[in-house]
Order: C-alpha cells, then sequence, then structure tokens
C-alpha cells in the first residue's frame, strides 16, 4: 500500500492536515476517518500544538476539491485548501468542498492573506434564528452553530475553565449546545458549535467549541473559520447592513469576517493568514 502523504497548515491558530488523495478524493467515510484518527494522534503532543481536523484533496489541480473526514464543511480547511493549490502564489480558484452545495472562490491577497468565500444563505433572515433565551442559531450549508453573546458567556465562560480536565470542559459546553438544539428543536446537522464572544481590548474574542458526529471529534478549536462567519452575519442581521469583524481567537491570530449585503441577497467571506508546514507521510 502506497505511504500515506499529508501536509500541515495553521489557519488563524487551527491546526489543519490536509491529505493528498494520489488517485483522487478519498470517498469512503471510514477510510477517511480512520486516516484522520492515525493523523490525530500522530501530533497530539506537538510542541506547537495538535492537529484539529483534517480534510482530503484531489491532486488535480484543473478540479481543486477538498472532502473534510466527517463530511462537513469547515471554512478554514477551505482556506488551506487555497494555501495549497495556489502553491505560495497569488490568484482565485474555485474549489468543491464538502458540505457546501455549490463551488466556492478562495484565493490569496498580495498581502499574504488567504480568503474563503462561505456557503451563507442568500436571506439572512433564514441563516439566523434568534431564540428566546437570547442566543443565536446560525445555519450555513455543511455547518452551524449557536452564538452566545458577551453579556451572556462570561458565566458559561468561567464555569468551563474552572474544570482542569479537557475533557470535563468540553462536555459542558457541548451539553449546553445540545440541550439547546432539543430544547428548540433546531436543525442541527452532523457538524455543529457553540461560539462564546468576550470583549477583551476593544477586541471581539470568541472561544469556539466544535462537534462533528461523523468524524467523532471534538474540540476547543484554536480557532474557527466558520464559526467567525456566524459571529458576522449576527452582526449583520442586528445591524441591517454590511458588517466586517476582526475576530481574536483563542490562538491570538485573528480571522476576519466579512458579510455583505446587497440586493436582498447575502454574501460572506472570511480571511486571515495561514501559515504552511512541511509534508509528511505514514
Amino acid at each position: 500500500m502506497s505511504p500515506i502523504k499529508y501536509q500541515i497548515f495553521i489557519p488563524g491558530g487551527n491546526k489543519t492536515a490536509l491529505v493528498f488523495g494520489t488517485e483522487g478524493l478519498e470517498t469512503d467515510i471510514t477510510r477517511r476517518c480512520e486516516i484522520q484518527d492515525k493523523i490525530l494522534a500522530r501530533h497530539a503532543k506537538d510542541p506547537g500544538g495538535e492537529v484539529e481536523q483534517v480534510g482530503f484533496v484531489s491532486l488535480d489541480s484543473s478540479a481543486p476539491a477538498l472532502i473534510m473526514a466527517g463530511g462537513e464543511f469547515c471554512g478554514n480547511a477551505t482556506r488551506t485548501a487555497a494555501a495549497h493549490y495556489l502553491q505560495n502564489g497569488t490568484g482565485e480558484i474555485e474549489v468543491s468542498v464538502s458540505g457546501a452545495t455549490k463551488k466556492l472562490r478562495a484565493g490569496r491577497r498580495i498581502t499574504g492573506e488567504v480568503w474563503a468565500e462561505m456557503p451563507v444563505y442568500e436571506d439572512l433572515a433564514e441563516a439566523v434564528t434568534p431564540l428566546s433565551n437570547g442566543t443565536y442559531w446560525v445555519q450555513m450549508d455543511g455547518i452551524s452553530h449557536l452564538i452566545i453573546p458577551q453579556r451572556m458567556a462570561a458565566s458559561y465562560l468561567d464555569r468551563i475553565f474552572a474544570r482542569e480536565s479537557r475533557g470535563e470542559q468540553l462536555d459542558i459546553a457541548v451539553n449546553l449546545l445540545e440541550q439547546t438544539i432539543a430544547e428548540h428543536k433546531l436543525p442541527a446537522g452532523e457538524a455543529y458549535g457553540i461560539m462564546f464572544l468576550e470583549n477583551t481590548i476593544d477586541m471581539l474574542t470568541m472561544h469556539p467549541f466544535v462537534h462533528v458526529k461523523t468524524a467523532g471529534t471534538t474540540y476547543y478549536e484554536s480557532g474557527c473559520g466558520s464559526g467567525s462567519m456566524c459571529v458576522g452575519l449576527v452582526s449583520s442581521y442586528l445591524s441591517g447592513k454590511s458588517v466586517k469583524l476582526d475576530l481574536v481567537q483563542p490562538s491570538g491570530k485573528v480571522i476576519s469576517a466579512d458579510v455583505e449585503q446587497a440586493q436582498g441577497k447575502v454574501r460572506g467571506r472570511i480571511s486571515g493568514a495561514v501559515e504552511c508546514g512541511e509534508v509528511l507521510e505514514f
């Protein structure tokens, strides 16, 4: 059997592995998850932080494509795919991404920032659902997130980070998320997260916890692209206009969320730095 080759990328602190499909994309989710689990285990104690997600890319640069291990949508992995296909150059591509119903534009600017279009609903009222408890449920193709505003988040974060065990921290966050989904009968798919917001030194910081059932993973992510987009969508929903938010991630890095409202339709993209690491194999 040929060795599995992959490359490490760090978009906004969110350490991501892209596996190169020598014979096209791996369509078997069981096989994808087996490879994912090996990579996660291999990098669980890396000095620079563990790998938090694994995606698979085609080697056919004429038809860029990305599929996540669990088949979900991932914003940061979409940016890493753009960095991979552009090979440190500038420009723009269209990439097919798991979870998204249409191809997404992505690219790298001359500044070095890597951006990606997000699969947002064109109708903002369909994307953002305000809940009776003061939180917001936000849907995109392939993933959904619960947004906890700053005024509510502090008490939850105190409770979560009072626990020394990472497992207990994750359990508290995911239990709150799943209780909210059940109570409000929300249309959650196989991938969803909860974003706690916090104001720090005139910047908006977010604390993302993301659960992907199909991949069997739950992380307090060092950075979350789709979550950043969903925070931007809530801000645009509340203000009634286009917005650009710079969101500080747990890594200390920034992911920018741009939401454009024009002619009754909504478009969104995220952008920020992506570090490219070495190619490895096993």
